[in-house]
Order: structure tokens, then sequence, then C-alpha cells
């Protein structure tokens, strides 16, 4: 004959398992979680920064029509415009194109990340170096993108300054040796 376990022996049996498999799921739970919400955050960090990123582009673009702009509207011709003013509209326009692009916004994205996971994930062991490893990633990407951006409007002013340049040459030989050193500075920039 089998033995059959009073019936108040069953439903303490059922609940004693059911609670010792909620507290044993817990921490599991907890850290699946922190996973999430934190990959979350990093996806809006990331979507920030991308955004940032775009912004800083117009802008930077924006800096440099402005000196192109500034740098075809000196006068040039025969004895009105000196290669210094030339010269020195050119080294302004790229001195601000340089203050538009070095906003430090790529360094403040690592470091915030960075600060996160040290806070939070060191015990996180793969987890978090998952995170910084993607993290730094995305950072040297939007680095190479923030270079890009700036070669390319650098180009663009070098180009307007050097046809202004050319311009003025052509406009006043007699100015063309003071005009090379100004396409000297140029070429250096």
């Amino acid at each position: 004959m089998s033995s059959v376990p009073p019936p108040g022996q069953t439903i303490t049996d059922s609940v004693t398992q059911t609670n010792t498999k909620v507290v044993a799921e817990a921490p599991a739970m907890a850290m699946a979680t922190i996973y999430q919400s934190l990959a979350h955050a990093t996806g809006i960090l990331y979507e920030n920064a991308v955004t940032a990123q775009q912004q800083q582009n117009a802008l930077s673009q924006a800096v440099a029509n402005a000196g192109v702009m500034q740098i075809y509207s000196l006068d040039v011709i025969p004895g009105a415009g000196k290669p210094e003013d030339l010269q020195a509209q050119f080294e302004g326009s790229a001195a601000d194109l340089k203050a538009a692009m070095s906003s430090g916004l790529n360094a403040q994205l690592v470091e915030a990340v960075n600060l996160s996971l040290r806070s939070v994930l060191d015990s996180a062991g793969d987890f978090a170096y998952g995170m910084r490893s993607a993290t730094q990633a995305m950072q040297a990407a939007l680095d190479e993108a923030s270079a890009a951006q700036y070669h390319a409007c650098m180009r663009t002013l070098k180009l307007a300054a050097t046809a202004a340049c050319m311009h003025a040459m052509i406009a006043d030989v007699g100015q063309a040796e003071a005009y090379a050193s100004v396409l000297d500075v140029i070429r250096r920039e």
C-alpha cells in the first residue's frame, strides 16, 4: 500500500516549493532588469550622441560657409586690399572652425558610460567589458566623423582663400610676392 501524505502536508510542501522557486529566481530577475535598463539607457545615450554629432556637423558647415563668404567679400582690386587682410580673415575663419568642432561631446559620452559602468557593473565582468568596448567603438566612430567633417570644412576654407589669393595676384601683379606668402600660410593650416 502506498502512503499518501495528509492533506495539510501537501499544501505546505507546495507553498514552500513555490516560495523557494521565487526567492531563487529573484537575483537573476534583478540582474536581467539591470542589464535591460543599462542597455536602454546606453541606446538613448548613443542616439543623443549621434544627434549632437549631426548638430555639430551643421554648425561646422555654417561656420565654413560664413568664412568663405567673408573671404570672398574682401576687396582685392589693385590698391584696395592687402595680403594681410586675406591672411587674417583666413586664420580667423580657421580658428572659428576649430572652436566649433572642439565641443568635447564624444569624450563626455565615454566618461558618462564609463562612470556608470564603474559605479554599477564593475562586478559584472564580461557584460561590463562588452559595454565598455561598444562605447569605445562608438566614441571612435564619432571622433572619426568629426575629424572628417573638420577636414572637409577646412578644405573648403582653403579653396576659398586660395581662389581669393589667386584672384588678387592676377589683379595686382605687384603684390604677387606678398600673396605667395599668404598661400604658404593657407597650405600649412
